[in-house]
């Protein structure tokens, strides 16, 4: 659907969502919790090359992370929804598991928003950060596609950003839900697009 709403360098920021050793590393939580991570790291390279142009270009590099007390008292219905997952040390701040993978540590000049949600926007400064430095265009990507990045791209529409997914940056842990995923994008949420076309337009 959305056609008519164009890519816009000088206002964009990107958004790394969640790639942590949680989500991605064979001694995560949630491989230990049984889920098969192993198709997600995919998307390791592509995102270091978006990154790498969005620095080139002197442009805003957010991540977010994923973290819990380490009391448990933020989890919520995760704990309920994923059983073992806070028994396995999911994501507790301070914890190997919460940093990000040694391929994408943030550098000193990266911003950091931490979560406790789904959502990047439920209860943090991500938009209040991203007002700050004048970013109306969003280019998302991470994991897992269908949940926290489909949750942040969702709230990224309802606050009017102009949202951006290139494909090869963003994953699911189950195809069905990636693709499902990325076509409720395309229809209204955000542009679905190739990783070559935004470093393209970043150019």
């Amino acid at each position: 659907m959305r056609e008519n709403l164009d890519f816009t360098k000088n206002d964009s920021a990107l958004l790394i969502v969640d790639m942590q050793n949680a989500f991605l590393d064979k001694g995560g939580s949630l491989s230990k919790m049984g889920l098969d991570t192993s198709r997600a790291t995919r998307v390791i390279e592509p995102i270091i090359k978006l990154k790498d142009e969005f620095e080139k270009n002197k442009l805003p590099v957010i991540y977010l992370q994923h973290a819990h007390r380490n009391d448990g008292l933020d989890s919520g219905l995760i704990d309920k929804v994923f059983p073992p997952i806070m028994q396995l040390g999911h994501c507790k701040e301070g914890t190997w598991d919460c940093e990000m993978v040694d391929e994408l540590k943030p550098k000193s000049n990266d911003i950091i928003v931490k979560k406790y949600r789904f959502s990047g926007f439920y209860n943090t400064q991500l938009d209040n950060v991203l007002r700050q430095i004048g970013a109306g265009t969003l280019v998302v990507c991470g994991i897992a596609t269908n949940i926290c990045v489909e949750s942040t791209v969702r709230d990224a529409f309802y606050r009017d950003y102009n949202v951006f997914v290139p494909e090869e940056t963003t994953a699911g842990f189950f195809v069905e839900a990636e693709k499902a995923a990325l076509e409720n994008f395309k229809f209204a949420f955000a542009r679905v697009v190739s990783l070559g076309q935004i470093i393209s337009d970043l150019k």
